[in-house]
Order: structure tokens, then C-alpha cells, then sequence
């Protein structure tokens, strides 16, 4: 930046160079970075400067950090997106924000809607006709479905969600948010597959496909990017290849790697998220006693995440496993 003839592009260069930061050093550290460049943004009078808030939002909500600051967070740089006309911002901003209201249990999430906001072009805001414009739009607004569906077991939801994400996703690793599509679509598939019709093997094999091509590109990130940020990711992924291929020894192996390694890498909605999956694994493998387990960790850690709603869901796992 020091190269640079102007501070006008500071903002600009924050934002992008922690782009890329955010694949190699702790996430949890690294989009604090997004606020620095809200802050060059804002001293250079660039009303670009809700961007850099918007991916810092969404990168806390994905990276665990605490519910409820994060909702008032995004709530303040929507309230900024309204002021300044930024119907980008806002299109990217509105799912995520329905997400993680639908997690901390308020019933007054806005459903997609046309504010009456006119911009500079004489245009009226409308979230579905704005995403409609831009295929990074539609990616972000159907990758947070996939989240919300696996994470509420909503398996209707979620096989919607994954195929109108794989119908955009031509895009490279560029935002934050493309990895997590691949983690989130990966897990999806994987559960539909193993849920899809026993006669029907054409289709599981599809979603198969699609949840080891999903793997594998995290698994490449693990070894060429961060450890701290991918390694929980790909043994998760992995745990749930292997429950649908029905080695059972291994994914115990991988879903208990995938629990161990959220822990010690921070990721405290990945590491209920883990407890979860294994919960279901232990439960469709006829072993109740030991889902248990599981489940009551998966409802301590999404308490402490701040997602009350969804702890509470667990409550029907929990007791069916001590019938």
C-alpha cells in the first residue's frame, strides 16, 4: 500500500489482499482485517466501505463467532446499505441475516422483499430481481439454504438448495463464502445420498459424486492453504463419505478427528455442527445409547455459539436416544 500514489485505494487493497489472507492465517483473526478496511474506506470517502462490513458479518457468522453480536453487527451494516442505496450489499447481506435470526430463534426474520429504495439510477430495490443481476448474487443467496436446511434437517430444503448451488457454481476460490458452499454442499450431498431411494443408484451415485468432488477441493485447501481453517472441514467430510459407504470403524475415526480438530482450531459451530452429525450417524446405526452422547455436546456447543433455536431442535434426538 505504501507504493501507492493515493490512500484512496487503501480500502480496496485491505479488502482484497484479506481475501486471500483469510485462506492461510486463523479465520478467526484474519476478518478482523475486513474492519481495517472499513475504516480506510470510510477515511477516503468510498461508501465501498459496507462491502468490507458485509464479508466481515459474513465471515463471523460462519467462523463461530457469538450469534447475538454478530445479528446486531449485520443489523448496523444494513441500516448503512439503506443509507447509502447499496442494493449489492444489501442483496448479499439478507440471507444470511434470515439465517442466523432462523438460529438465535427471533420469529421476525424479513422474507425476501421490495423496500421502497430507489437508487441514483432510478432503481426500486428488489432483492430477487437484484440477485437475478449478478451470479455471485444468486451463489451467495443459495449457498445460505444449504446451512440453514442441513442444519434444521430439512432434507426437501437442503436437495433444493444443493441444486440451485451447483447450478451457479462455475466460480473459483475467491470469497470466503465460495469454501464455505463447497463444505456446506458437500455435507448436503452426502446426506442425500444416503437418503435417496435404495433403487434409485443412479441418483445416489450423483450426489456421491458430487459430495467427493466437494471433499476434494477441500482437502486441497487443508494441505496447500491452513490446516487451522480446513483440517476439521475435510475430516467431517470424510466421516460422512465414509457412513455412506457404510465403513462404519473409519467415520467413528473421522467424525471424532472432525470434533477434536473445530476444538482446537475455534470453530465452536463447526464443532456442535461435528457432535451433531456423529450424533445422527450413532442414532442410523442403531447405536441410541451412544448418539446420545453426541447430541448433548452438539447442544452445548450451539448454546455457547448462540443458536438457542437450534439447540432446541435437538431436544427431540435427545430424547428419543434415551428411550
Amino acid at each position: 500500500m505504501k507504493k501507492l500514489p493515493s490512500r484512496a485505494h487503501d480500502g480496496s487493497t485491505l479488502f482484497w489482499s484479506t481475501h486471500t489472507r483469510i485462506y492461510i492465517e486463523p479465520m478467526q483473526s484474519s476478518i478482523e482485517c475486513y474492519l481495517d478496511a472499513y475504516k480506510a474506506h470510510m477515511k477516503s470517502g468510498n461508501t465501498y466501505a459496507v462491502a468490507s462490513s458485509s464479508m466481515y458479518n459474513n465471515c463471523c457468522l460462519w467462523s463461530g463467532k457469538e450469534l447475538n453480536a454478530v445479528v446486531d453487527s449485520m443489523k448496523d451494516t444494513m441500516k448503512e446499505s439503506k443509507y447509502h442505496k447499496n442494493f449489492v450489499v444489501l442483496t448479499l447481506m439478507m440471507p444470511m441475516f434470515r439465517v442466523a435470526l432462523r438460529l438465535i430463534g427471533q420469529s421476525d426474520a424479513p422474507a425476501p422483499q421490495q423496500d421502497n429504495l430507489t437508487n441514483a439510477f432510478g432503481e426500486t430495490f428488489s432483492e430477487g430481481d437484484n440477485a437475478g443481476k449478478y451470479a455471485t448474487l444468486l451463489h451467495t443467496m443459495y449457498f445460505a439454504k444449504l446451512p440453514e436446511a442441513l442444519m434444521f434437517r430439512e432434507l426437501n430444503e437442503a436437495e433444493d438448495a444443493a441444486e440451485e448451488y451447483f447450478s451457479v457454481d462455475r466460480f473459483g476460490f475467491l470469497s470466503p463464502v465460495m469454501f464455505f458452499g463447497k463444505f456446506y454442499s458437500g455435507l448436503v450431498s452426502f446426506w442425500v445420498a444416503r437418503e435417496t431411494d435404495d433403487n434409485d443408484r443412479k441418483e445416489s451415485k450423483k450426489w456421491i459424486k458430487r459430495g467427493v468432488e466437494c471433499k476434494d477441493k477441500i482437502e486441497k485447501l487443508s494441505v496447500s492453504a491452513s490446516t487451522w481453517n480446513f483440517e476439521n472441514k475435510l475430516y467431517l467430510l470424510q466421516a460422512e463419505e465414509q457412513f455412506c459407504s457404510r465403513n462404519f470403524e473409519t467415520a467413528e475415526t473421522l467424525y471424532d478427528a472432525a470434533i477434536l480438530s473445530s476444538k482446537v482450531h475455534k470453530f465452536v459451530n463447526e464443532e456442535a455442527l461435528a457432535n451433531e452429525l456423529a450424533g445422527h450417524f450413532y442414532l442410523e446405526t442403531g447405536r441410541r445409547n451412544k448418539s446420545v452422547h453426541y447430541f448433548s455436546r452438539a447442544f452445548d456447543k450451539y448454546n455457547e455459539w448462540g443458536a438457542v433455536a437450534k439447540a432446541s431442535a435437538l431436544t427431540e434426538y435427545l430424547d428419543e436416544s434415551e428411550r
